[in-house]
């Protein structure tokens, strides 16, 4: 049976976190002076770019010539 604080610790993480997120999220939208569009836009650029960033990495690595393997980067 689980006791009171190991129910409690979880909860209490996971609302700062929320916490901590929203003020992320909220400092984003105040940077592009409200306009929730930009700070969107803005996100999403940059996650194209680590993408193609990632992309070139991966290339990078090459190849493994002795034993024929390619080196994958994993993705989320």
């Amino acid at each position: 049976m689980e006791t009171l604080k190991e129910v409690v610790r979880p909860q209490i993480a996971e609302k700062l976190a929320e916490e901590a997120l929203r003020r992320e999220v909220d400092a984003v939208v105040a940077f592009h002076d409200g306009d929730v569009r930009a700070a969107i836009t803005t996100l999403l650029l940059d996650c194209h770019h680590l993408r193609l960033q990632l992309a070139f990495a991966e290339r990078g690595m090459g190849c493994d010539m002795t034993r024929g393997r390619t080196q994958t980067v994993e993705r989320a």
